[in-house]
């Protein structure tokens, strides 16, 4: 009988304990919120935990999905709560940067479709949440402006037709007339480089594509060869249009060229410039991962330091000798 009472009375101080053990579990541990969709635990962060929004145009591929990519990167690599954001138009932009500032966010980063976002952006600002604009400006007085440099990308492909001519030689521009300033300012830089510093580099023609795509690329380059007998250099604005000059040239069984440039930082390009050793193919930095200095600027203000007004990012030239330094599987441009 005893040995059965002892039994008894250890069974009910099981169930005693199951039943306390069940009425203090921590609630995170089995009503966790699920993953937000920036990738970060616990669902949406606190406002007072410093969140940081980023609102990008959508894309599938190229340059403009590459901003998502690096900044979503950058977000992760330095361990801050963040909420991306991609939308297919400018209408869905505004409504999101509301949506980021209703969320609490407290900095935002806009990478703007484009002017039409203006009211949005500044209704950011007249939350009091620091808005970082990067590349397209807005008409706001924005916490903060990042871009790259295309001047500059004018500038240093001049610098390196003019290297590797030798100071001497035929050039034909490529440029993409639609694209606005940004064609315009990269054209104007590399015309002003040459009549300044190189005399003996003889710009020879101009051509115009309607956009940069490879085929467009391909298609006036092939003109270019018919029209010019010789062309020692072809300064082109964007890699993708460099990529179907390589192919019109190659097509053409052309020897003449010696040096082609290019702009951006596209991985396609980058794998050609390793695999050509008769042409200097060499890109002008204006990289998509830029918007990661916005991301890093964004993590400066929640630590209360400041950060500059207005910064511009000098492009650098990578051909086949640097281009490993460069490379990253992952980037969808």
């Amino acid at each position: 009988m005893k040995k059965l009472l002892v039994v008894l009375l250890a069974v009910l101080m099981l169930f005693a304990l199951a039943a306390c053990n069940n009425a203090t579990t921590d609630p995170t541990d089995s009503n966790k919120p699920p993953a937000s969709e920036s990738g970060n635990e616990g669902g949406e962060p606190k406002p007072s935990e410093g969140l940081i929004g980023i609102s990008v145009p959508g894309a599938t591929h190229g340059w403009v999905a590459a901003t998502a990519y690096f900044s979503e990167k950058t977000a992760k690599e330095l361990g801050v709560n963040y909420k991306l954001v991609v939308s297919a138009n400018p209408v869905e932009q505004a409504n999101q940067l509301t949506e980021l500032v209703e969320m609490g966010c407290d900095v935002i980063v806009l990478f703007p479709h484009n002017n039409e976002v203006t009211v949005a952006a500044q209704s950011v600002l007249d939350a009091g949440v620091p808005l970082i604009n990067f590349d397209r400006i807005v008409n706001v007085d924005s916490t903060a402006y990042l871009a790259g440099d295309n001047p500059g990308m004018g500038t240093e492909g001049g610098k390196y037709i003019e290297a590797k001519l030798g100071g001497e030689g035929k050039v034909i521009i490529l440029g993409v007339p639609s694209w606005g300033d940004i064609n315009t300012e990269r054209v104007n830089a590399f015309k002003a480089y040459v009549a300044e510093h190189a005399p003996g580099i003889e710009i020879i023609n101009e051509y115009a594509a309607n956009t940069a795509a490879q085929e467009d690329g391909l298609t006036v380059m092939a003109d270019a060869l018919t029209a010019n007998e010789r062309i020692d250099a072809v300064f082109s604005v964007d890699d993708e249009l460099s990529i179907g000059i390589q192919k019109a040239i190659e097509e053409a069984n052309r020897t003449d060229v010696k040096v082609v440039t290019g702009g951006g930082g596209m991985q396609e390009y980058f794998n050609l410039l390793s695999g050509q050793k008769d042409i200097w193919f060499a890109s002008a930095l204006y990289h998509p991962s830029m918007i990661s200095e916005c991301v890093k600027m964004a993590k400066d203000l929640l630590d209360g330091k400041e950060i500059a007004k207005t910064t511009i990012i000098p492009s650098v030239i990578v051909d086949r000798d640097n281009v490993g330094d460069y490379l990253d599987t992952n980037s969808p441009y």
